[in-house]
């Protein structure tokens, strides 16, 4: 497998141990957390203070760490200046080349930030390469292949360089934009990189940032592909369908990795396109997010088009109102952005996969990250949905595992106005880090912590 420059590297063993090991040679070992489950039905916010050692008097400033969905650009942009300095997050995904970042903009000349493109593209090159191997395009035969061709002999890293293995009878082990993707018979890559990111003074993440490599060792179970072939295969055309958000509140998450779909095919197209096939077609649609039926209506709208494959969603969430719809209809799914866990073992007639790592690796970084800073009680608020419920059980399993305590757990309702009462509760509970798993309202959270003396950078 190719490595990654990083400080750490990861080690899952199944879904319920991980071993972190640093530079210094020093490990964690990190088990299973219990559960406190969700708030009761009607608590717009519901949270526990844990007893423990009485702390020394807390000081206005506590650091605050982020997750994918809130590390970004748009975060500061309605925060005051230099609120950000010095916060980090976490976003799955391998070092992307100036080289790439520079085609991408060939695509997309407005794009902003680049989360998730190198995913896309990946998701894109592999159900090509899936379909040349197959000779193909029926989401069954494409799914038999994703596998061989991520674990194979022969490294490569271009589509024409790959194709041409291909055509030669060679079995190829694809290592793409981000990273080596090593699938397992579970639909999930066996290896994956995370970035550590850092806000700079202008609320703007910086350019330096620092990759973990993880690698994630499936219990071997594989799991049986056994759907219907999908209508419109075998007509000469491979058409992908991207389903990605152009609306609602991970809006901004849809042109990375729209350019990333995009540049795929183009280099489809400079190697000859896909053998066996007349053309290459997009389809473009919108998934939105949970808060409307847009996915939904996106996807009745696209499967008559007649897809044979469907990049996307960026949300679990968005992927899980839809993918029944998807896979029963024989269409391959291939997310760039789902991390939720229990999409490994989904039932899913074995057409769902995903080239980002799960919640469980990404969770272990920002913990071990977390205490590894030397923050040994920490509050955790999160988004009461599925990708927050997730995280939030997959960080707290490595900030005890590396001996801190999470003395405050909070979970929200996305669509809460007043986060008043739950920063009291953080604030009542005197935690030297916090770790914020939000999207679009993380600003007001944030606002909410700085007013009662406890955000980031909030003394002056």
């Amino acid at each position: 497998m190719r490595r990654m420059r990083g400080v750490r590297r990861a080690v899952l063993c199944g879904a319920a141990s991980l071993v972190l090991v640093a530079c210094s040679g020093t490990s964690a070992s990190v088990t299973q957390p219990r559960s406190s489950g969700p708030p009761a039905v009607g608590d717009e916010l519901a949270g526990e203070a844990v007893a423990g050692p009485t702390p020394e008097p807390m000081t206005a400033g506590v650091p605050l760490y982020l997750v994918d969905t809130n590390t970004n650009n748009v975060l500061g942009e309605s925060l005051p200046v230099g609120l950000l300095t010095g916060v980090k997050g976490t976003i799955p995904g391998a070092e992307i080349s100036q080289q790439f970042k520079e085609r991408l903009l060939t695509v997309d000349p407005d794009l902003q930030a680049y989360s998730y493109a190198a995913e896309a593209y990946d998701a894109v090159i592999l159900a090509a390469l899936g379909a040349a191997t197959a000779q193909s395009d029926a989401g069954i035969d494409v799914a038999r292949q994703l596998v061989p061709i991520t674990n194979g002999e022969q490294g490569c890293s271009d589509y024409a360089d790959c194709l041409a293995l291909i055509q030669d009878g060679v079995a190829i082990d694809y290592n793409g934009r981000s990273g080596a993707v090593n699938f397992s018979p579970a639909g999930d890559p066996t290896s994956a990189t995370i970035g550590i990111y850092e806000f700079g003074p202008d609320n703007t993440l910086l350019p330096d940032v620092t990759y973990q490599e993880g690698e994630i060792l499936p219990e071997g179970k594989s799991r049986a592909i056994d759907a219907v072939v999908q209508k419109g295969a075998g007509d000469g055309v491979f058409r992908i369908a991207s389903f990605l958000p152009a609306s609602g509140g991970l809006a901004f998450l849809g042109p990375p990795e729209t350019a990333g779909i995009k540049l795929a095919i183009a280099d489809i197209e400079a190697a000859g396109g896909i053998p066996g096939f007349d053309a290459v077609e997009l389809i473009e649609g919108d998934s939105g997010d949970t808060s409307t039926d847009t996915g939904r209506q996106t996807v009745k709208a696209l499967l008559p088009l007649k897809p044979d494959v469907l990049i996307g969603a960026a949300s679990s969430s968005s992927t899980l109102s839809v993918l029944d719809q998807v896979t029963n209809a024989g269409v391959l799914m291939i997310s760039p952005a789902n991390t939720l866990p229990s999409l490994t073992t989904v039932r899913d007639h074995g057409l769902f996969w995903r080239t980002a790592p799960s919640d469980v690796l990404e969770g272990a970084f920002l913990g071990s990250l977390v205490t590894g800073e030397g923050h040994r009680r920490v509050a955790i608020i999160s988004r009461r949905d599925t990708y927050g419920e997730s995280l939030r059980a997959n960080v707290t399993r490595a900030i005890t595992s590396g001996g801190g305590q999470v003395v405050a757990g909070i979970e929200y309702d996305p669509a809460a106005q007043d986060f008043a009462a739950a920063a009291a509760t953080i604030k009542a509970a005197r935690p030297d880090a916090i770790v914020l798993i939000g999207a679009y309202e993380s600003s007001q959270i944030i606002t909410e912590l700085v007013k009662q003396g406890i955000g980031p950078n909030s003394a002056g």
